[in-house]
C-alpha cells in the first residue's frame, strides 16, 4: 500500500532521512529553483527514481492543485503504540511533553497541530485510533516535514492511554474554554501530556475525567469563543516551551 506526500517541505524533509522511505519523487514539467536542485541531489544520494509528469497529472494523484509542483510516493505510514510510546519515554532525559489529540476530524487542524508540536519540542503526537483523522497526505503537507520527525503514537482508547501516562508520572492537563485557571497560572515544565480536544464537542467525558487539571487560553475578545483546535494546541505548547526555556 503506497502514500503519498507532496508539498516542498514535507518532500524534503523525508529525503533528508538517513533511510529515508520515499519510493519515488514526481516533479511537475516546467518548475524550477534552488530548492529542485536540492530535491535532485537528495534523491540522486538515496537511489530514489525521480521523473518528470505534467502538472495535472500531480493534481490528479494529489487530489489538489496546492502541492508546489512535487509529490512523493512512500510506503503507507507506520504509527506507534502505546507499548512504543511507554518505552520512549522511559529513555527521556528531560521532562516529557506530548500533545493528545482527542478526536479531531479536520486533516488541516491535525497537520497544523503536528507542525506547532514538532516546533515547540514535544516528544510526540497521540491520537485514537477510531472517529478520528490519521495521517493522510493533507496532514503531511500542514504538517510541512514535522511528521518526519514528530513520532505519531495512535491507540485504541485514548482514556485508558492518558491512565497510563499517569502511572508512568505524566501529569494530564486538559484544555477548555470554560476553565477559570488559564495556561499562563499553570506550571508547564514538569512532565506532562496536553489535551487537545475535538473541533465541535471539545474533550470526550471519559478523557477528560483522566485529567488532573482543565486550563484554558484568556481571550482579549471574549466574543470569539474559542480558538480552533489548532490554534489552541500551539498557544499551550509555545507556553510550555516558554516556561521550560526559563527553568
Amino acid at each position: 500500500m503506497m502514500n503519498i506526500i507532496y508539498g516542498r517541505h514535507p518532500v524534503l524533509a523525508a529525503l533528508r532521512q538517513p533511510d529515508t522511505p520515499l519510493e519515488e519523487v514526481i516533479v511537475a514539467q516546467g518548475v524550477g529553483g534552488h530548492w529542485l536542485h536540492e530535491v535532485k541531489r537528495l534523491a540522486r544520494a538515496a537511489g530514489v527514481r525521480l521523473r518528470l509528469q505534467e502538472r495535472a497529472a500531480l493534481d490528479r494523484l494529489c487530489g489538489t492543485p496546492n502541492h508546489q509542483g512535487i509529490l512523493a510516493r512512500r510506503g503507507s505510514y507506520v504509527y506507534r503504540d502505546l507499548g512504543a510510546l511507554l518505552d520512549d519515554l522511559a529513555g527521556l532525559n528531560e521532562p516529557a511533553l506530548l500533545v493528545a489529540a482527542d478526536s479531531l476530524t479536520d486533516p488541516m487542524n491535525l497537520g497544523n497541530l503536528c507542525r506547532s508540536a514538532f516546533a515547540a519540542g514535544a516528544h510526540g503526537l497521540i491520537i485514537p485510533k477510531d472517529r478520528a483523522a490519521g495521517v493522510t497526505p493533507v496532514v503531511a503537507k500542514a504538517a510541512a516535514g514535522a511528521l518526519e520527525y514528530l513520532p505519531v503514537y495512535r491507540v485504541t482508547n485514548l482514556a485508558d492511554a492518558l491512565a497510563r501516562l499517569k502511572d508512568a508520572g505524566l501529569a494530564i492537563v486538559g484544555t477548555a474554554a470554560d476553565s477559570p485557571q488559564t495556561i499562563y497560572d499553570t506550571d508547564l515544565t514538569q512532565p506532562l501530556a496536553l489535551v487537545i480536544g475535538s473541533e465541535d464537542k471539545g474533550m470526550r467525558p471519559r478523557v477528560r475525567q483522566q485529567c488532573d487539571l482543565i486550563v484554558s487560553i484568556p481571550m482579549a475578545a471574549p466574543e470569539i469563543g474559542s480558538l480552533n483546535a489548532a490554534t489552541s494546541g500551539a498557544v499551550a505548547l509555545f507556553e510550555a516551551r516558554r516556561q521550560r526555556f526559563r527553568a
